[in-house]
Formats: C-alpha cells, structure tokens, sequence
C-alpha cells in the first residue's frame, strides 16, 4: 500500500469512527432509525441502553469497533424513546435506541455497558430478562464497568472470572461470579471491562480476538488512543491510599442515598441464583 492509499484507508477509518454511534446519539428525540440490517460475514452487536448509562461505557467500545466496519450495531431498549445519559449538567445527552427488546432475540455479541447506580437496573426484570435471553445464545457475553452486575444478576457470570469499576468489583461475587481486579478480564467466552475508560481497551482486547492483532493495532492507531494521563492516580494500584478511601467512601455515601436496598438486592440475587455466600 502507498502513502496515498494508506492515509486514505485511515481517512476511512476516521470516517467510520465518528459515524459508528453516530445513529444512536441525538440531543432531541427523532425517532429510532431502526433494526441494523445483518450482513453475512458481519457479526452483530447488541448494546443495551438504559435511562443513567454512563456513555462513555458505550460510545468507547462502539467506535472501537465500529472503525473497524466488520460488525451491525443496534443499541437496544424496550422501546424506541431516547434514554438520558448520567450526568450532573443541566443539558442532558440523549440517546436514541435502534431497536427494542422485542425486535432483538439475539446477538453474536452482548454488551452491556454500566452506570453510577446499577441498582436501578437490577430493579427491573425486563432488562435483566432480554440480558438473560440474548446472553444464552450470545457467541460473547461482555460488559463494561459496572455492567457486570446486569450480566451477573442475569446468570451471565457464574463461574467466570470478571471485573467491575474498582469500588465494586468484589460484590461481583453475589453472583457467583470471580472478582478480578485487572482493567480487562477474559474469561472463556466472557469479556468484561473495569471502570468507564477501560471500554476502549476493552474493545481493542475485543477487536484483537475477533479480527487479529493488526486490524486492533490498526484501529488503535488510527484513534490515536495514546494515553498520557495528567495525574497517575487512574487506579487504586497507583493512586495515593487516602485518596482512594477518599473516593470510596464519597461513592458509597451517593449509593446509600440512591440505592438504600442495594445490599438486600445483592442478597435476593444470590438466592435467586443458588450462590450461597459468606
């Protein structure tokens, strides 16, 4: 390949980046565009949207994979009206599904991306129903942050190792899941990223697997996913001590006001599961 060609394959892949979650984002409601038509040779991806998701858990994964033009999309809810991205600003990001729960029996690959207060999705049984559904036949069952815990509570993870945002990892094991503490965790079949940014390594990890080294390098590349982060605290592994108690506590203190039975729904899923705990 010349340099006319391969600065062309990359301006196609930039292209192919911006427009992968292009149809799923809106700032008013416009009406879903629809089920992804499946191509032969194309595996399909279901991302599950839910009013709270933390978008980057989605948007990270899906122009990973999205660059890549070897996959369908659709991006799933059990109806067709905008969902609101978390956020503290007034202005809301909204986010349009393209299909719904009925229209989409099956995926080759789940992922479920997570929020600040995954609770309010473990409330709901039609989510964890369609999850539950579409992961049995799913080729990949995968998440992002605390998407884990709709996999988990959903059956998903017993068994497997997996992973979580860092301040609620080792909950995992209500569900019969391992808590692993690493920012990406394959296990088998079973892909599951840990806090908010890991979705972008995760899809590369996700893309690697599928397409090869060189198609993930390739895409990697042309994202420019270069990180040089202004503070090395990222992690608990490198953040200072107090600051991550800090953080913690701070976290815990929002769930307790949001998701007071967050434990008690813990405890319902184990025994609804057959997961004896300590």
């Amino acid at each position: 390949m010349n340099r006319r060609h391969f600065s062309l394959a990359c301006l196609g892949l930039a292209a192919a980046a911006s427009a992968g979650v292009a149809p799923a984002l809106a700032a008013a409601p416009t009406g879903a565009s629809g089920p992804a038509k499946r191509e032969p040779g194309k595996p399909h991806i279901a991302f599950l949207l839910f009013d709270g998701i933390t978008a980057q858990d989605m948007i990270g994964p899906a122009t990973v994979l999205g660059a890549s033009g070897r996959f369908t999309m659709d991006y799933v809810w059990r109806d067709t009206n905008p969902v609101r991205a978390e956020s503290r600003s007034p202005a809301e990001l909204r986010i349009v599904p393209t299909a719904t729960f009925a229209e989409t029996t099956s995926a080759d690959i789940l992922c479920v991306p997570g929020t600040s207060n995954v609770f309010a999705q473990l409330r709901q049984p039609d989510i964890l129903d369609w999850v539950a559904r579409v992961g049995a036949t799913a080729t990949w069952v995968t998440s992002v942050c605390t998407g884990s815990f709709i996999l988990g509570a959903a059956g998903l993870l017993r068994g497997y190792k997996a992973t979580s945002h860092w301040t609620l990892v080792d909950e995992l094991a209500a569900f019969g899941a391992i808590p692993t503490r690493e920012r990406v965790v394959a296990d088998r079949n079973r892909l599951t990223g840990a806090g908010v940014t890991s979705g972008i390594d995760f899809g590369l990890t996700l893309l690697a697997k599928l397409c090869g080294d060189d198609v993930a390098k390739t895409i990697q590349l042309t994202l420019e996913y270069d990180p040089e982060p202004p503070f090395a605290c990222g992690s608990p592994k490198s953040a200072p001590a107090e600051l991550t108690a800090k953080a913690k506590a701070g976290y815990l203190a929002y769930l307790e006001q949001v998701a007071p039975d967050a434990r008690q729904l813990l405890e319902a899923a184990s025994k609804r599961l057959g997961v004896k705990t300590s």
